[in-house]
């Protein structure tokens, strides 16, 4: 018997080994998949095209590094005026999405009314349609008001994308926050706006922080509905902007792997210095 239970527990213990070694194998692998790209972006980036392809192949040791592709971009194309549309359009969706999310999430958790869960439940599944298959609508409604080829309707056509599944992550969020942190503040005479601001949104801040992010990724990485919406070439985002460097015959690997650089730098640093309010709001919110 006791010679049976050791060998149960020696298996046991292998067995939890040999599940460590599989997640450790597992993070490796998609670690050197995820970190390889990124490392040869920006080593292209850092060269000039003559270090990068001397002797006919590709240089992937950063021996002399320079920012000879930067200075391209800023001097000969478009870059910044690009990289200032995305700031503002990225910025303006975010607030709008986290705004609309805060107030329609927290609609949902305290006020009741006919049909909640279902409306909650539908907000939810209208974020599963792809950005295309909004993006020809939204055109033609944009078209008809007159408004292609501007920033707001650019912002609110990226709302539209990233608000319903904002309002989804708050409305789950704020039913972690107790009422009776609200009673307590109406026993004293506050109001529900001040409550609200005072003691749900300071409870609630990982919940839409992690909304902000959410929708600034979406703004900032959209693609499509920029394409869509905008037709003026002064007023594409940096994303479509950067696509156009491929057609040009002045502008090569360097300069391209450069502005996909810039791109990265404002999405890393939002993900190194926010990460702790992302982890908690996904984690609180149901999305573990």
């Amino acid at each position: 018997m006791a010679t049976s239970a050791g060998r149960g527990l020696v298996s046991h213990d292998t067995q939890k080994r040999l599940q460590r070694i599989a997640v450790y194998l597992t993070a490796l692998l998609i670690s050197v998949f995820t970190i390889i790209p990124v490392y040869v972006m920006v080593v292209i980036a850092i060269q000039s095209p003559a270090t990068t392809f001397a002797g006919g192949r590709v240089n992937l040791l950063p021996t002399e590094p320079s920012l000879r592709n930067f200075l391209v971009l800023l001097g000969s194309t478009d870059t910044v005026r690009y990289f200032i549309n995305s700031l503002v359009v990225t910025l303006g969706s975010t607030v709008l999405s986290t705004t609309i999310a805060v107030a329609a999430g927290y609609g949902l958790t305290r006020f009741d009314f006919t049909g909640k869960s279902l409306a909650a439940r539908a907000v939810l599944f209208s974020y599963m349609f792809s950005p295309i298959v909004l993006a020809i609508p939204l055109y033609v409604v944009f078209s008809t008001l007159g408004l292609l080829n501007s920033h707001f309707a650019l912002t609110l056509a990226l709302t539209a994308i990233s608000a319903p599944f904002c309002i989804w992550l708050m409305w789950q969020y704020f039913q972690t926050v107790p009422i009776a942190l609200e009673e307590s503040a109406w026993v004293r005479g506050a109001s529900r706006w001040r409550t609200v601001r005072d003691v749900v949104l300071p409870v609630a801040r990982p919940g839409y922080i992690s909304a902000a992010i959410f929708a600034f990724a979406v703004a900032w990485n959209d693609f499509t509905m920029a394409r869509v919406v905008m037709s003026r070439d002064e007023m594409y985002t940096i994303t479509v902007g950067a696509s156009l460097f491929l057609d040009r015959v002045s502008i090569g690997w360097g300069e391209t792997m450069a502005v996909s650089l810039l791109i990265s730098i404002p999405p890393f640093l939002i993900a190194l210095f926010l990460q702790r309010y992302l982890l908690q709001g996904f984690s609180v919110g149901g999305l573990e």
